[in-house]
């Protein structure tokens, strides 16, 4: 019975410390951590499962190709693509704010020339 007692204590530190955050695709920079991730570990359906299923097919082959490019050292980066009825794009690059993490402020905006648009038109 003392046993039990003594034990109780150490199983609610051990279950009250366990509260790890796993990484969720719930921002692009996560998605693109967890993207890369999974080439690393060479696991091809994670990989896959983070596309969204109607837009992109990524093979096998594909997938290896972008494995071979990949290296330790990262940068990410984080952007949004403003595609105005006229055609015109504009690059916008975001970073957050050292003072409050949860807000994002511009450090570039870029006008996408002509011969780029193409990259960003599905």
């Amino acid at each position: 019975m003392r046993n039990i007692i003594v034990m109780i204590p150490f199983i609610f530190i051990l279950f009250s410390c366990n509260n790890e955050k796993l990484l969720e695709p719930d921002t692009p920079t996560n998605a693109s951590t967890l993207m890369k991730h999974q080439m690393n570990i060479d696991h091809y359906d994670g990989f896959k499962a983070l596309f969204y299923e109607q837009e992109v097919s990524i093979s096998n082959i594909t997938f290896k190709e972008l494995q071979n490019i990949t290296t330790t050292g990262t940068r990410y980066q984080t952007f949004e693509l403003l595609t105005f009825d006229n055609g015109e794009m504009l690059l916008i690059e975001f970073v957050r704010n050292l003072e409050d993490n949860e807000e994002y402020q511009i450090v570039n905006v870029k006008k996408v020339p002509d011969e780029m648009k193409e990259l960003f038109t599905p």
